[in-house]
């Protein structure tokens, strides 16, 4: 080998002629190197060659080896080695190999193993080849702890050559002496070793993929040593590679077929059981056991990924083998392995491959529960973390293991569990469904069905309750588990039975836990829901679509859990869904669908669940007794029904049965077949057995249901025209008046009671049943008026009565006439309390009840020593007729007439002013609306007889009086004591009388007698007042009392102006009467109640109007300080409105009407002249804007028009205002609501009587319409301000025309747009 050393950039190949080196080798060896040198390789052979002899240097051998990897390198050396000589170097270099292994110098062994792996590197076949053939026959014998890296270099060699374990000579040897070296106490030999025993496993070149002939070799035996001293290899390294190499090797070995059952081969022919019982047979084999287990612990352990996976791939290997592995499992268990994979999966961070392998091995030991089972709940806190990593990943590979752990460890180790853990792992279970709202299923089946069954096994843990959001998340699970598997898009019909299990599980967790009903509310509405909404469309495209049975069977099992143990009102509420989804047809056709004994007695089951809820009285029961006789057609039971049952008990049973379900349909608009053959099978039941009931049945149950189911029957085939059997209605008359039956306890269809209502065959027992009716009504009142759908309530009757279309208020009134003659108090009062609820229903019925002749029953009440708590009733029931009822029912004045005089006799016996008595007071308010009634030509003799009752007279003046001594304390006297809602009573009593005697004794009555003292003229023998204690009570009394005084004083001032206007009388009141009238009048004006300032404003305005009477009157007038003040506050008010208080600010349309009244006096005050100038008109108009305009405002400009207060331009103005006004008011009227029906209001105590009485006395008897009639007001006071403007047009336009401003115009009817601009800006 020749080198000149030169380091010049290379020259041409060319360049270099050929020539031999110094030894004579052939020129043909040496071959040129980029650098100009050359490199011979015989010598470079021969030098190799000899590197394991004493006499070869080593450093020569090293220098070669250094140039050959710099010219393996060279691209012109490689070529023609390539190409001529591949073989040459393979042979020297495994030599070179060998002697520096024998030499024992590394370094040179180490150089020598890089240059053979560069060489069959860069020159591959035949050189690879060769040094695999030379080194794996070097390593076939002898020992090999000097060969590390011999063996290096075959490891090398075997992972890159193709085809490598066909050019070793023999196999069996270099595998036997590798093995056999496997005791070498070196960690880098038995590493190497191992790597080429992996390599040789994986070319299938072991002995045990039938290599070689065999010969006597006991594969077995090697197997064995092989497996036990990798073992403890494994077991006693602390270098990773040695490991990943070891557990290489072991499981490509394991997972050849011969060596596949090695570890545990003994076992095949025994069970787990026998397994246990070997403790002496097999303790070798039990000690390889031990050792395996005790060797993967440290690999388990190690900071390697590749080392962990692969020993977790090599137990999951070999715990999947077709083997009998539960040595294995035990051996692995018992020796804590699980306990290292929980710390590997604690550790892993979740690394996606750590925790697949860690999982799959952990669910195999899962196999032996019951010794996994601790081990699992010692970990299962490792579990949870890697649970929610998993969830987040659809289809993620060991998702449902994870689950399934999870799933043996609450079965296995369920109180283990602590709140918080469980509900972690319910959250991540919602999750993992909650995913799926978009209808696709997106995780395997296998992980719905465990979803399904761990949140089963948490709402059977003994401590679900306790776990606050468990509801919640079970709502949500169940839900989405239920809409999942039941929608048509998903076919799942194996998921079905689980989804519906969880949803059955928690219905049973909300019914069980009682005492937690606050946390599970949501929940058990919303599984109701659920049940409510899918099941039901689903038990409805069953009868179509032919779904399967057993899901059909499981609704309708979680439908009777509903029914028959939810708590409240909620299982009645799902009974009427049910049965208004039209249940009775759904349930034929799955009888008629599926035709098996368990569908038909789970249907009937369901049937007779919703029947007892809607019917009540058990009625279910029938059902259940007879359903395996019942027919699935309804036709045949329709022929059943017809039969005689006399001697046949099952028959009649199911006939009761046929019974019950006919009725139950007939609340829903069901027809199980034609109205007439339902009929007729009704009437041929009744003719052929008569009412006659097994004696297991409650016959009184059963015909009271047969009574209505035959009202129900005959009363929608009334409409119909539908014959029907004369002789089947006979009989069941008969059987009403003969046998014992109930109307209240079974739920009744308005149909079936107001068609035996108008059956006058039957009154007799209908009105004992009415009397029934009437003593459980007052017994348990709450229940009657609660609209019940179960039984007969006070809304159904009053229905009935307000139609007009039964006998219903007659039946009631004869009843009561005939318990006032033959019955108890107590019985009195039922009924009076049922006619007296029915008022409150329905007020508009009092005109039934006072044409059936009521009102002599009441006669016949106070004609009897009843207690304060009937006549009390009675009273309430009397006032809210006259109050309710038209005014032409009360044309027989001969029955209210001895009424009129009972009750006066009852309140001037036993009534002072000191008088709390509730009736009194009632009594009081009922003579009030016989008044009221007078007024309108109605009930004139009674209203008579209590006008000119002498002893009321007098007591109206005790009590009036008492109250005017009182003097500023009777303002302390409201409504809230007992003498001011008394004197409150009494003054209503004397208005109405006021009101009364306008109508009743007009010609006979000389209203000026109220305007004198007391101690001028006797006391008055009407009811009345006069005005000076009117004025007493305006000025020292209550709000009420002042509003009702003035109410009073005003109607009295009416009638003296109206008869001094028709008679042209003088006035003979003293001057400093009228004053002190007009005084006390003056300053309610500024009153914070307005209806108290407006009776006022208008009691000055009738007074007023007396000007033109008398010189006393315009004295009285003229002298007045407070008009002045009233019209000067006024003013400003328009003017200025932020001067003036907020109370005069409300009450200025009452100034507005005095302001009128002084303007058509005939000599209008100069005061008044000199405030209403031009300029303040002009100030007053333009502060005016379509929003406060009133209609008292338009009458003031109006009537200052008309007295030519305005001058043009004031009108144009005011004119241009009003049509926007007018305007608004119309688009206003066109977007409001209609107003309401008025509805009539009925009084349950005193302070409804006097609000009753109040509202009559002010008009005000609805509160719709108040708006309205402003508007119409205001719209009627702004035509005749546009009349009167026309007329002064015309005016103008016959007269000469005055001089005129330049720039207004005279033409009204023309918009100013820019005058008007500012006001309605305002607006």
């Amino acid at each position: 080998m020749e080198s000149d050393g030169d380091t010049s950039p290379p020259r041409s190949p060319t360049a270099a002629p050929l020539h031999a080196c110094g030894a004579g080798h052939p020129a043909s060896h040496s071959l040129p190197t980029s650098a100009g040198g050359r490199v011979c390789l015989s010598c470079a052979a021969a030098l190799l060659s000899s590197a394991g002899a004493a006499s070869t240097p080593s450093h020569h051998v090293a220098h070669a080896l250094a140039n050959l990897s710099l010219a393996l390198a060279d691209p012109a050396f490689l070529r023609p080695l390539r190409a001529a000589h591949p073989r040459l170097l393979a042979a020297p270099l495994a030599e070179a190999l060998e002697g520096a292994a024998d030499r024992r110098d590394a370094a040179l062994a180490a150089q020598a193993c890089d240059v053979a792996v560069d060489l069959a590197a860069v020159v591959g076949s035949p050189a690879d080849s060769e040094l695999v053939a030379r080194l794996a026959r070097v390593l076939s014998s002898g020992s090999l702890v000097k060969h590390v890296h011999t063996l290096h270099c075959l490891g090398l060699l075997l992972n890159s050559t193709k085809d490598a374990a066909a050019y070793i000579g023999d196999k069996c040897s270099l595998v036997l002496n590798l093995v056999n070296d496997l005791r070498l106490p070196s960690d880098e030999i038995r590493g190497e070793i191992l790597f080429v025993l992996y390599k040789l496993a994986i070319l299938n070149a072991t002995p045990w993929d039938n290599i070689c002939e065999i010969g006597d070799l006991d594969l077995l035996a090697i197997g064995r040593s092989l497996l036990q001293l990798s073992l403890e290899v494994l077991l006693k390294t602390q270098n990773d590679a040695v490991r990943l190499n070891c557990v290489a090797l072991l499981l490509t070995l394991a997972k050849k077929e011969p060596f596949d059952h090695l570890l545990i081969s003994n076992q095949s022919s025994n069970n787990c059981i026998e397994a246990e019982s070997m403790q002496t047979d097999y303790m070798s084999l039990n000690a390889s056991l031990v050792l395996f287990a005790e060797a993967v612990k440290g690999s388990l352990l190690s900071t390697n990924l590749e080392v962990q996976t692969g020993t977790l791939d090599l137990i999951f290997h070999f715990l999947s083998s077709d083997a009998n592995i539960c040595a294995l499992l035990q051996t692995l268990i018992d020796e804590n392995v699980a306990d290292y994979i929980f710390e590997v999966l604690r550790l892993s961070g979740n690394n996606d491959l750590l925790v697949i392998s860690s999982i799959r091995v952990l669910l195999l030991f899962a196999r032996l529960e019951e010794k996994f089972k601790e081990k699992l709940a010692i970990g299962f806190s490792t579990l949870l973390p890697v649970l929610h990593y998993v969830a987040e990943i659809p289809f993620h590979p060991v998702q449902s293991h994870v689950l399934r752990l999870v799933w043996i460890c609450m079965v296995n180790c369920s109180g283990i569990l602590s709140l918080p853990q469980e509900e972690q792992i319910a959250c991540t279970l919602t999750a993992i469904l909650r995913r799926n709202v978009n209808g696709e299923l997106d995780m395997s089946s296998e992980t719905f069905i465990l979803v399904c069954s761990i949140l089963i096994e948490i709402l059977k843990s003994p401590h679900a309750h306790d776990i606050e959001k468990l509801p919640s998340f079970i709502e949500e699970t169940s839900k989405y588990a239920i809409s999942l598997t039941l929608s048509h898009e998903c076919d799942s019909t194996i998921l079905i039975p689980h989804s519906l299990l969880l949803l059955k599980e928690a219905l049973i967790f909300c019914l069980e836990g009682s005492k937690y009903i606050a946390s599970t509310k949501d929940l058990e509405d919303s599984i109701m829901g659920t049940c409510g909404t899918i099941l039901l469309q689903w038990l409805q495209s069953a009868v179509v679509d032919g779904n399967d049975e057993e899901t059909l069977a499981e609704i309708l099992q979680i439908f009777q859990i509903i029914l028959s143990r939810a708590s409240d009102k909620k299982p009645l509420k799902f009974a009427e869904l049910l049965a208004s989804s039209s249940w009775f047809t759904l349930s034929f056709g799955f009888m008629g669908l599926f035709s098996t004994d368990h569908v038909k007695s789970v249907v009937h089951l369901v049937t007779s669940s919703i029947v007892d809820r809607v019917l009540g009285c058990n009625y279910g029961e029938t059902i259940r007794d007879a359903h395996i006789y019942l027919p699935s057609d309804p036709t045949e039971m329709m022929y059943l029904l017809g039969q005689c049952s006399t001697e046949d008990f099952n028959l009649a049973s199911c006939q009761c049965a046929i019974l019950s379900i006919l009725y139950a349909c007939s609340f829903y608009n069901e027809r199980l077949c034609a109205n007439n053959q339902i009929l007729a099978s009704v009437e041929q039941y009744i003719l052929l057995n008569g009412g006659n009931f097994p004696y297991e049945i409650n016959g009184s149950i059963m015909l009271t249901l047969l009574v209505h189911l035959y009202a129900f029957v005959r009363g929608i085939s009334y409409s119909c025209s539908i014959p029907h059997s004369p002789e089947a209605e006979n009989t069941l008359f008969h059987l009403i008046i003969h046998k014992d039956w109930d109307l209240l306890v079974i739920r009744v269809h308005s149909v079936a009671i107001k068609w035996l209502f108008q059956k006058q065959e039957i009154m007799e027992p209908l009105a004992f049943q009415m009397l029934k009716f009437c003593k459980t009504f007052c017994e348990d009142e709450t229940v009657m008026l609660s609209n019940s759908s179960q039984l007969v309530d006070i809304q159904m009757i009053s229905e009935l009565v307000l139609s007009g279309e039964t006998t219903i208020s007659s039946l009631l009134v004869s009843l009561l006439d005939q318990m006032i003659k033959e019955g108890t108090e107590d019985e009195v009062f039922s009924v009076v309390s049922v006619i007296a609820e029915i008022l409150m229903i329905s007020p508009r019925s009092s005109d039934q009840f006072i044409s059936c002749g009521i009102v002599g029953s009441f006669h016949g009440i106070y004609c009897l020593p009843y207690s304060s708590r009937s006549r009390t009733v009675c009273s309430y029931l009397i006032f809210n007729i006259l109050r309710s009822a038209n005014a032409s029912t009360f044309g027989q004045e001969d029955e209210w007439l001895p009424l009129a005089l009972k009750l006066l006799e009852f309140i001037t016996s036993g009534i002072d002013y000191t008088s709390s008595s509730q009736e009194h007071k009632i009594v009081v308010g009922i003579l009030c609306l016989v008044l009221h009634h007078s007024s309108s030509e109605f009930l004139i003799e009674p209203a008579k007889a209590i006008i000119l009752n002498s002893s009321l007279v007098s007591l109206m003046d005790v009590i009036v009086n008492k109250a005017c001594v009182k003097g500023p304390s009777l303002f302390q006297h409201n409504q809230e004591t007992t003498f001011g809602e008394f004197l409150i009573l009494v003054l209503l009593l004397v208005f109405f009388s006021l009101r009364s005697l306008h109508t009743i004794l007009e010609a006979s009555i000389d209203w000026q007698d109220f305007l004198q003292y007391s101690d001028d003229v006797q006391s008055f023998s009407v009811l009345g007042l006069p005005c000076h204690d009117l004025c007493r009570l305006m000025h020292f009394g209550s709000p009420s009392i002042k509003l009702i005084a003035s109410q009073c004083l005003l109607e009295l001032l009416t009638r003296i102006s109206d008869q001094r206007s028709c008679i042209n009388a003088e006035l003979r009141c003293s001057m400093g009467y009228l004053k002190s009238i007009i005084a006390v009048t003056e300053g309610l004006v500024f009153s914070e109640d307005s209806k108290v300032a407006g009776n006022c404003s208008a009691c000055l305005s009738v007074i007023l109007g007396w000007e033109k009477f008398g010189s006393q009157e315009k004295v009285a007038v003229r002298e007045s300080k407070w008009l002045r003040l009233i019209m000067e506050e006024f003013v400003v008010a328009l003017t200025a409105p932020g001067l003036t208080s907020k109370s005069f600010t409300s009450q200025q349309k009452f100034a507005a009407n005095i302001a009128v009244s002084l303007l058509r006096l005939s000599q209008v005050p100069d005061w008044l002249t000199s405030l209403f100038d031009g300029h303040l008109i002009s100030g007053i108009v333009a502060n005016l804007c379509a929003r406060n305009v009133t209609a008292e405002i338009v009458n003031l400009f109006s009537e200052l028009m008309a007295r030519k207060y305005l001058n043009q331009e004031h009108i144009v103005d005011l004119h241009n205002l009003f049509q926007v006004c007018r305007r608004q008011v119309y688009e206003g009227s066109s977007k409001a609501p209609l107003p309401e029906q008025r509805v009539e209001k009925v009084v349950r105590s005193t302070n409804d009587v006097l609000a009753s009485l109040f509202a009559l006395m002010l008009n005000q008897g609805s509160d719709s319409g108040t708006v309205q009639a402003e508007q119409q007001r205001l719209l009627r006071a702004i035509d005749l301000f546009f009349q009167e403007s026309s007329r002064r047009e015309q005016q103008c336009v016959t007269a000469p025309s005055p001089p005129q401003r330049q720039g207004t115009s005279t033409r009204l009817g023309i918009l100013d747009q820019d005058r008007a601009a500012g006001p309605v800006a305002q607006a």
